[in-house]
């Protein structure tokens, strides 16, 4: 009610009559007149002059109209506020990612979301490192999570956080009380794998790169789940960035110790989307919230 009123007003202000004003509401001149009245009584100030051709804005009319342009202004961004809200409530994201974010990360994501948003759905997909551009930039998924190896042209870089390659061990490990790990420290001990090639952005530390095609590793798999139970159970050590074992190292139940390597030190995770498409409003709100996960995480 107090916005038609508001309304009332603005439109007396811009046609300069009453008389016109009505028409243009569709609403009798008297009712239009009282509502001014009704203002004018409450801030006790006259906000308009009584002319001969019509009506004409005092200064306190002046500044009540500003006021008034404001309010109605960021109402109906409210209201396209709601509406997005409203539209978000449904729809399908389609997501790729590095695995490591699919063992922890990602689902944590997708469980918070989607109390808020229950009836949106999902496709993800574990996607190689080097694969992830290719499928955001052709549209074939909503956003990608990927490591940050160079500018695409054709992506946008929504945020992008620290993610160095360290060791993952047990806490009752012998390097469990190093700060700092150089690559010969690992030599005496068990290495476990992730099959299959290292992300491209460890290619800029070529110390790192050196190191990990001269290891023999014990166990080689693709499965980080398969890698992370063989970690806890003391079978070796293991080389990822700490995302895919953010419960257990939080519960204390495995360690990550970084390289002394700027190079791979320097390595980020990135989460891309294309410039040239419209996201839904679902992938829109999950972009937000994914984007708030990662900084929060984020080393």
């Amino acid at each position: 009610m107090h916005a038609a009123v508001l309304h009332y007003f603005r439109v007396v202000a811009r046609s300069g009559s009453v008389r016109k004003a009505s028409q243009e509401l569709n609403v009798a001149a008297s009712a239009v007149n009282r509502q001014i009245k009704l203002i004018e009584d409450e801030l006790d100030v006259e906000l308009f002059e009584r002319i001969a051709s019509g009506m004409r804005l005092t200064l306190a009319g002046q500044y009540l109209l500003q006021h008034i342009n404001a309010t109605l202004q960021d109402f109906e961004l409210l209201r396209a506020d709601i509406d997005g809200l409203r539209e978000a409530r449904s729809g399908h994201i389609t997501i790729a990612a590095v695995d490591s974010l699919l063992v922890d990360f990602l689902p944590r994501v997708l469980e918070q979301f989607s109390q808020e948003f229950p009836a949106v759905t999902y496709s993800v997909d574990a996607v190689s490192p080097a694969d992830v551009p290719a499928l955001v930039e052709d549209h074939k998924v909503d956003l990608g999570l990927t490591f940050v190896s160079e500018r695409w042209p054709k992506l946008k870089i929504i945020v992008e956080i620290p993610a160095p390659i360290g060791v993952v061990m047990r806490p009752d490990h012998p390097l469990a009380g190093r700060d700092v790990i150089d690559f010969d420290d690992v030599a005496p001990y068990p290495k476990l794998a992730q099959a299959g090639t290292i992300p491209t952005a460890a290619n800029i530390d070529p110390d790192f790169a050196h190191f990990r095609s001269t290891l023999a590793p014990k166990l080689v798999s693709n499965s980080i789940q398969m890698l992370k139970v063989a970690l806890l159970a003391n079978q070796g050590i293991a080389f990822f960035t700490p995302f895919g074992f953010l419960s257990e190292l939080k519960a204390g139940d495995l360690l990550w110790k970084p390289f002394r390597s700027a190079g791979i030190n320097k390595m980020k995770l990135g989460l891309l989307v294309a410039k040239n498409r419209k996201l839904s409003p679902s992938a829109q709100k999950f972009v937000e919230a994914i984007s708030k996960q990662l900084l929060l995480t984020g080393l």
